[in-house]
């Protein structure tokens, strides 16, 4: 099981650099994501700048977009705390 998000090309490092953290933070920390195959990249979106597709849990799928949504803001008060 694996679970894909795509950013847009055009987002910057810093930005994607903190997805990246996000996700092995999520994977080290919460059970809903320990095991599980959570593949980065960046992709041609143009009518938005992201993309999470999992197969096996629509809601795990809309909060792991949420998450990555906060994470693209960089914003120091998120809940996951600055991360980079």
């Amino acid at each position: 099981m694996a679970i894909s998000i795509t950013v847009a090309r055009g987002v910057p490092d810093d930005a994607y650099a903190r997805v990246v953290a996000l996700t092995r933070e999520l994977q080290a920390s919460d059970e809903n994501f320990q095991g599980v195959d959570l593949q980065v990249q960046r992709g041609d979106l143009t009518a938005v700048a992201l993309k999470v597709s999992d197969g096996d849990d629509a809601m795990r799928e809309r909060l792991l977009w949420l998450l990555v949504a906060d994470a693209l803001k960089g914003d120091p008060d998120s809940v996951m705390g600055a991360l980079c």
